[in-house]
């Protein structure tokens, strides 16, 4: 595969600062798009199912009517739906309802699901926990093609790493899960080169005291006074250090004294409150590492695989979501029942929903090098292994996709695709970011060799 050339800033301490994509140096027609135009894909996944329809459970996740959908339809008809969270950016989404979980759970629907989400593989089941993929996942798919040669894709999480079910949403290679990154400052720190840079640096970074920029100071001032870049260039080169310094005070919330505490402490189940704000910091780092080309794949992984966080909403603090999806007080099948549980269910597919439109909003104040902005060049994908909470089923499991990946795809609509299985979605979007067969024709057969191939044709533009 062709991959953009890129330039990098090497300052002290190794910092290494990607520069974005300029007409000077890329020519008008990388600029403009083509085959050369860069592309993302950033794969948000929650747990547990969501509040859909079920026995007599009624529907509070999906709009009311298939087909086209817009700010004021999502807004106005459908505001007791978890999806009227994403109106404002109705118009760049596609809700596509009816895809189904290629294989069945014989051990655990959690972990034999999760590992599933990405790599639409088979699995060899495991004792409860320990499900391994036999493939590798869309991210792997798509960072080997586009990232630069030995750069792996992003992988993140917002959950406890000694969980019962951890991690388990990418696969390098069948049997090869790849560990998530838990600290948004560790990841941080490795993008920007700074994971071997002397303790002092990295404290004075995270301090503020001291930015990536100063690190490469010089090479920037070279840059910048460089003649054979044009003022449009010159201006996009200062918005892009100015993301930088942006992204590092952000980053910084991380470092007050109850966040550090929180985060430090991630492992034990009591301290779970600060999930949500690392998610959000993730989806920063994502978003920056979009804008200047350092990656093109991402995963988010909310939460364990049996996400047993206790969110917060409206002032109360919400019984463990695992257990809520269960509708008991329980990780098994007897328990106390939640009263108003399916309620709360809602109220917390809403709050992912939520935290998913912080990453919109992300993509979409970064300006894309191509005209519009960042989302998009992007297709931002937020997904549940599962379909609903109870039964904790394989069909109906939703997947949302925002952005048309430079006009590849077609949006604004929502689709009921019947019954799909997931290596068909996962093969649009693997295409939508340019990756293409070695014949130079689609990815038309991503997953498992048994599965139906094909994309879903009604959301391709092209």
């Amino acid at each position: 595969m062709r991959i953009n050339r890129r330039k990098f800033l090497v300052g002290a301490a190794g910092a290494t600062v990607a520069l974005p994509a300029l007409e000077s140096w890329f020519g008008n027609r990388a600029m403009a798009g083509g085959e050369d135009r860069a592309r993302f894909a950033v794969f948000v996944r929650a747990g547990n199912g969501v509040a859909q329809q079920w026995n007599d459970e009624p529907e509070q996740f999906w709009p009311r009517a298939t087909g086209a959908i817009t700010a004021a339809t999502l807004r106005d008809q459908n505001a007791d739906r978890a999806t009227t969270e994403l109106a404002d950016y109705a118009p760049r989404l596609n809700l596509l309802k009816g895809i189904h979980r290629p294989f069945s759970t014989p051990t655990c629907g959690h972990s034999d699901s999760i590992v599933q989400c990405l790599t639409a593989a088979q699995i060899n089941a495991g004792a409860g926990n320990a499900a391994q993929a036999r493939g590798e996942s869309a991210d792997w798919r798509i960072a080997r093609a586009m990232n630069p040669s030995g750069r792996e894709p992003l992988t993140l999480m917002a959950g406890p790493g000694s969980a019962y079910i951890a991690e388990g949403l990418s696969w390098s290679a069948a049997g090869v899960r790849t560990s998530a990154e838990r600290s948004p400052l560790n990841a941080y720190m490795r993008m920007m080169g700074l994971s071997s840079a002397p303790p002092e640096i990295q404290v004075r970074i995270a301090e503020r005291r001291m930015s990536v920029n100063d690190l490469v100071r010089d090479q920037m001032q070279s840059v910048l006074g460089r003649t054979d870049i044009s003022a449009r260039d010159r201006r996009r080169l200062q918005q892009h250090f100015d993301a930088i310094r942006d992204t590092e005070i952000r980053m910084s919330c991380d470092l007050d004294e109850s966040l550090v505490d929180a985060i430090s402490a991630i492992d034990n189940p009591q301290a779970n409150d600060v999930r949500p704000d690392v998610v959000r910091r993730h989806m920063d780092l994502v978003a920056f590492a979009f804008s200047c080309d350092i990656n093109r794949a991402a995963t988010i992984q909310v939460g364990e695989g049996n996400d047993q966080t206790q969110y917060e909403i409206g002032g109360s603090r919400l019984p463990r979501f695992h257990w809520i999806s269960h509708r008991i007080y329980s990780d098994g099948s007897d328990g106390e029942t939640i009263p108003n549980a399916v309620t709360l269910h809602h109220q917390v597919d809403r709050l992912h929903l939520q935290m998913f439109k912080y990453l919109l909003d992300r993509l979409d104040a970064y300006p894309s090098a191509y005209g519009g902005t960042l989302l998009d060049d992007s297709v931002a994908v937020w997904l549940n292994d599962l379909g609903n909470g109870p039964p904790h089923s394989g069909d109906k499991v939703p997947w949302l996709l925002a952005g048309s990946a430079g006009g590849f795809l077609r949006t604004g609509q929502y689709l009921d695709l019947g019954r799909v299985t997931i290596n068909r979605v996962l093969n649009t979007i693997i295409s939508a970011v340019g990756v293409r067969k070695d014949d130079g024709s689609l990815v038309d057969d991503f997953g498992d060799s048994s599965l139906t191939g094909g994309l879903i044709d009604q959301i391709v533009a092209t």
